[in-house]
């Protein structure tokens, strides 16, 4: 977002649609293998464009698909930021989402998600961008 200023569209995170392309070219999933996200979420707007971007919902359905917090809470269709995320429980440039993403493999979160295989991490918008997914 911080660059995005000239694209023909600055509702979208490009950087994040590639890292995931790559993402699950190289591990050879994708968004519905998923069993939980630790989403980069600096400001609120970041979890629904990262779930267009990332592919679990389409492009424009991101705030939709979050209304309510049905589909991302524990017991929905990918809960998103089980410790909190930046925005409630610590702004540490991720770090924080790796420890959850961690806890939730191990089995040993405070908000855990039933029988966890993979655990999805973002990192920063909007610059050059990554991707984590984490396999028990």
């Amino acid at each position: 977002m911080m660059t995005s200023y000239y694209r023909p569209r600055i509702s979208g995170l490009p950087e994040s649609w590639y890292a995931g392309q790559e993402l699950w070219r190289v591990t050879g999933v994708g968004p519905k293998d998923i069993d939980v996200a630790q989403f980069y979420d600096a400001f609120t707007p970041l979890i629904p464009m990262q779930l267009e971007e990332y592919g679990f919902c389409g492009v424009g359905e991101g705030v939709a698909f979050c209304e309510g917090g049905d589909r991302i809470r524990l017991g929905g269709e990918i809960p998103c930021n089980t410790s909190g995320g930046h925005l409630s429980e610590a702004y540490i440039h991720g770090m924080n989402l790796i420890a959850e993403a961690v806890r939730q493999i191990r089995g040993t979160s405070t908000a855990q998600v039933k029988d966890v295989e993979l655990s999805l991490v973002t990192g920063g918008l909007g610059v050059p961008t990554s991707a984590l997914l984490l396999r028990r």
